[in-house]
C-alpha cells in the first residue's frame, strides 16, 4: 500500500496501516480478493449500533450490511424477500401472514425463526411494554404464531404503509446487547467499532442467500469528516469507495475511481422551525421560497446535478411524485413585499443551524446566506456536527433554520408522515388539518390510485403553506475505485457491499 500522505488524519493512517500488515490490499489479485478488505469512507459517526435505537440514515445504510429485514428492495424499487419468501394480506387490509425463510442464522449460531419476528414487532409496536419504539409499529394490534415459519400481524386499521415496514430489521430474541455488539442475519457480522474512528465487518459464510455471499473477507467503514482528506485517500487508494459525494469531489475523482450519478430519492430543505416567531408568519416563509434561486443552487453546489423541488418529495419515487411546475419563481422583489406585509420591512434575522459533517448542506448555507442578505434578511450560520444536530434540531426542536437532506424511504406515506400535526418527528413544527387529512386518506385508500392521490394533495399542501423552503433533490454520486464492480444504485439509501468484487 502507498504510504498514506501527511493530511490524513491519525486515526486512518492506524486504520490503513494495520489492514496492511494483515495483508488486506483491496486489488491485489482474485485469489486474495475473497480474503482482503473493502474500506468505505463516511462522513457521520454512528448514532447507535442498535436496530431499536438507530435513526440516522447513514448509520441505517451501514448496519444494514449486518441486519436484515423480512423484505428488501431491488434496483427498481420493487419488494423483493429477504427474511421472507412471501405475505399476503386480507381483504380488509388488516391482516398480514408472512411465510419466513428457513435454514437462516444468526451470526452467533442461532437459527431464525417466526419467534425473532415477533420479539422485533412486539417491541417495536410496545405491545408488552406498552411503549413502542417506533409510532409506525404501534398500529399492530397483536400477533400470531401460526408455526415456527408462519407469522400473522393484525393491525388495528387498515395502514397501507405497513408493508414496508417489513424493511426494518429483524433482531434476535432476547438479544440484549445490539448496542455494543450486534447480531444479525446479514452478509457481514459485527467485529469491532471505535466511536469517531470507524466500523469494522467481518464476512458471514453461512449468509442465506447463496448468491450474495460477500466477496470481501471485510469491510473497514472508515469516519473522514474531512472532504479533502477523502479525496487524498481515494486517489491513494487507501479508500475503495464513498457513497453521496458532491458533484465536485466526483470531478476531481474521476481519474482514479469509476463515478456513478443517480437520483437519490433525497429532499434537501431549508427547514424553518415554524414555531419561531417570525416563521409563524406564512408571508415571512413564502418570502423565503421567493428569495431563494433554487437554480443557483442547483448550478453551483450540486454542479447542475440535481432535481429542484418545491415540496418534501423526490420524482424518484415516479408514480407518486406531483410535478408542480414552477411553483415559488425566483422573486427577490416579491419577497420583500411579502416581509414588508408581514412587518419585516427593516430587516429580520435568524440562526442557520447546519451539521457541519456534509459539506453540500454547508455550501448551500452559505450560498443562502448571500441570497437572503439580498432583501434584508441576515443569517448566522451555526455548524454543528451531524449527532448533535440529531438531538438538538431533530428530537428537540431547539433552533430557527436548518439546511439538511432527508433520505427518501420506499414509503411515499413515511416520507411526508413526519409532517403530520401530531408525529414526534415533524422537527418543522408544522400543522395543518388539510395535510394531516390527505395523510390519513393515502394510509386508509382502499384502491392504489386514491393512495396515490392523496399523496400528491399531501405535497401541494406543504407547497402551498411554504412548510419550510424545498430545494432539490441532488444527484447521487459515488466514487467506486477502478478495479472493483458490482455495486449497484437503488431509489432509497443503500449499499450492497456483498457484492462488490475484484473485476475479472
Amino acid at each position: 500500500m502507498k504510504k498514506i500522505t501527511l493530511v490524513l488524519t491519525l486515526f486512518l493512517g492506524v486504520l490503513l496501516l494495520a489492514s496492511c500488515s494483515n495483508g488486506n490490499k483491496a486489488g491485489d489479485s482474485d485469489k486474495k480478493g475473497e480474503e482482503n478488505t473493502l474500506r468505505v469512507a463516511m462522513s457521520t459517526d454512528i448514532d447507535s449500533l442498535d436496530p431499536f435505537k438507530m435513526t440516522a440514515g447513514d448509520t441505517e445504510t451501514i448496519m444494514d450490511q449486518v441486519f436484515d429485514g423480512l423484505f428488501d428492495v431491488d434496483t427498481e424499487g420493487n419488494l423483493i424477500p429477504d427474511l421472507a419468501e412471501s405475505y399476503s394480506v386480507s381483504e380488509d387490509g388488516k391482516t398480514y401472514d408472512f411465510k419466513l425463510k428457513k435454514d437462516v442464522y444468526f451470526h452467533d449460531g442461532k437459527e431464525f425463526s417466526a419467534e425473532d419476528v415477533l420479539y422485533t414487532y412486539d417491541a417495536m409496536a410496545g405491545l408488552t411494554s406498552k411503549e413502542p419504539l417506533s409510532s409506525k409499529f404501534s398500529i399492530i394490534e397483536k400477533i400470531d404464531l401460526v408455526d415456527d415459519y408462519h407469522v400473522r400481524v393484525h393491525l388495528k386499521e387498515r395502514q397501507n404503509g405497513f408493508i414496508y415496514l417489513t424493511l426494518r430489521p429483524i433482531v434476535e430474541k432476547d438479544y440484549k446487547d445490539n448496542g455494543t455488539k450486534p447480531i444479525g442475519t446479514g452478509p457481514y457480522m459485527f467485529e469491532s467499532y471505535t466511536p469517531g474512528e470507524g466500523l469494522r465487518l467481518k464476512k458471514f459464510e453461512d449468509y442465506h442467500d447463496k448468491d450474495h455471499i460477500a466477496h470481501f473477507e471485510n469491510v473497514e467503514v472508515i469516519k473522514i469528516a474531512d472532504r479533502q482528506t477523502m479525496i487524498m485517500a481515494l486517489k491513494n487508494n487507501d479508500l475503495d469507495l464513498a457513497d453521496r459525494i458532491s458533484s465536485e469531489e466526483a470531478s476531481q475523482l474521476e481519474d482514479a475511481c469509476n463515478i456513478n450519478s443517480f437520483p437519490q430519492n433525497l429532499v434537501q430543505v431549508m427547514g424553518l422551525n415554524n414555531d419561531f416567531k417570525a416563521f409563524q408568519d406564512k408571508n415571512v416563509r413564502l418570502a423565503l421560497n421567493y428569495a431563494i434561486d433554487r437554480d443557483e443552487i442547483i448550478n453551483t453546489v450540486a454542479e447542475g446535478k440535481a432535481t429542484k423541488l418545491f415540496s418534501s418529495f423526490s420524482p424518484a419515487l415516479k408514480e407518486y411524485f406531483e410535478d408542480l411546475g414552477e411553483y415559488y419563481p425566483y422573486d427577490p422583489e416579491k419577497a420583500k413585499e411579502l416581509l414588508k406585509e408581514a412587518g419585516y420591512e427593516n430587516g429580520l434575522s435568524f440562526k442557520l443551524t447546519v451539521p457541519s459533517d456534509y459539506k453540500y448542506h454547508m455550501n448551500t448555507a452559505e450560498l443562502i446566506q448571500a441570497q437572503l442578505h439580498k432583501i434584508g434578511v441576515e443569517t448566522t450560520i451555526d455548524p454543528i456536527e451531524f449527532s448533535t444536530w440529531l438531538t438538538k434540531v431533530y428530537k428537540d426542536r431547539d433552533y430557527e433554520a436548518t439546511v439538511v437532506g432527508f433520505i427518501g424511504y420506499f414509503d411515499p406515506i413515511q416520507i411526508l408522515g413526519r409532517y403530520t400535526s401530531e408525529n414526534p418527528k415533524n422537527y418543522i413544527n408544522f400543522k395543518s388539518a388539510e395535510f394531516d387529512k390527505a395523510i390519513s386518506k393515502a394510509e386508509k385508500a382502499t384502491t392504489k390510485e386514491e393512495e396515490i392521490q392523496s399523496i400528491k394533495d399531501a405535497q401541494k399542501v406543504l407547497a402551498k403553506d411554504a412548510a419550510s423552503v424545498f430545494i432539490a433533490d441532488p444527484a447521487n454520486n459515488q466514487a467506486l475505485r477502478k478495479g472493483l464492480t458490482g455495486l449497484n444504485q437503488y431509489p432509497i439509501q443503500k449499499l450492497n457491499l456483498e457484492d462488490v468484487k475484484l473485476e475479472k
